[in-house]
Order: C-alpha cells, then sequence, then structure tokens
C-alpha cells in the first residue's frame, strides 16, 4: 500500500500496527509553505501553510520514527507525488491512499499518476471529500473525484474509495 500526503505518520501508524504484514510507502515531500504550489495553499490546508522550517523537520522525523519501528514494513520516500509515483510499475499497489495537496490540480494530478499503480481489483482512495470546514477549501477534492470516477463509495472522517477495475 502506499499512503499519499504522511505528514507524522500517524495513519501510517494505524494501519501497520491493525494490519501485521503490510508493506506501507510512505510518501510527502516535507515542504514549507513557500515551495508549496499556490493552488494548494489556497485551500488554506494547514499543512500547506507550515512556515516553521524546524516544525515540518520534526513531521518528518515523527513519521521516520514510525517507519523505523516498523522496519521492514515500511518505507518513506520523500518528494513530489507524481514524480515519486513514476518511480513505481505499474499495477504494484493493493491499495494508495491520497492526502496530500487538496487542491482539484493537486488531486487530479495524484488519481492520474497513482491510478495506474494499483493493481485490479485494488482501490483507490482519500482524505477531504465533502469536509465543509470553513477554515478550509477543500472543494476540489470533489470535483477531481468525480472527473475521474462515476461514483466512490465514502467511508469515515471525509473519506473516499474507489476499486480499480
Amino acid at each position: 500500500m502506499a499512503e499519499v500526503g504522511v505528514l507524522r505518520g500517524k495513519l501510517s501508524d494505524y494501519l501497520l500496527r491493525r494490519a501485521p504484514g503490510l508493506h506501507l510507502t510512505m510518501v510527502d515531500n516535507w515542504l514549507t509553505t513557500d515551495q508549496q504550489p499556490e493552488a494548494y495553499r489556497a485551500t488554506r490546508d494547514d499543512h500547506a501553510l507550515h512556515t516553521d522550517a524546524a516544525r515540518v523537520e520534526r513531521h518528518k522525523r515523527d513519521a521516520r520514527a514510525v517507519a523505523d519501528r516498523y522496519r521492514g514494513q515500511a518505507e518513506i520516500v520523500e518528494g513530489w507525488s507524481a514524480k515519486v509515483a513514476a518511480r513505481f510499475p505499474d499495477r504494484h499497489f493493493d491499495a494508495v491512499f491520497l492526502d496530500a495537496d487538496h487542491s482539484e490540480a493537486g488531486v487530479r494530478a495524484d488519481i492520474t499518476a497513482w491510478l495506474p499503480k494499483v493493481k485490479m481489483g485494488g482501490w483507490i482512495g482519500g482524505h477531504d471529500i465533502d469536509n465543509e470546514d470553513p477554515r478550509f477549501d477543500f472543494s476540489g477534492v470533489r470535483r477531481a473525484v468525480d472527473a475521474h470516477f462515476s461514483a466512490v463509495d465514502l467511508g469515515d472522517n471525509f473519506t473516499w474509495f474507489a476499486r480499480v477495475e
């Protein structure tokens, strides 16, 4: 499985604790706001607005600690989502979870890059679909998902999932 948008590795830790034998590729760019795309900053996502480089480094260190705790099951790949996806062969992952750039352009790019990497019968999903928290503008997540899929299953905490067929 690949988790794209790891931040501190909380979801990674949750998944690895509950799924013995899972191999998780943890992908993030861990960049400060001045290095994030303008469209992502415009969503007002907290993670796109980190100005403190030391804080970003702490997040990366926390994620590395999770990967270290699950040595042999977890690997961290730092970089831009689409470039990281290109490193893997098509149909490589059983599942991919997208929780990185929440702009419409970012989610579209992530789906385009990662969908071919999911095995037939596998799952692709993500976070913050239909999240109407007024602090953020995550409306682009729904538009991007709808552009790629005719239907998705919705889960808890604003998650979405689509079976790859």
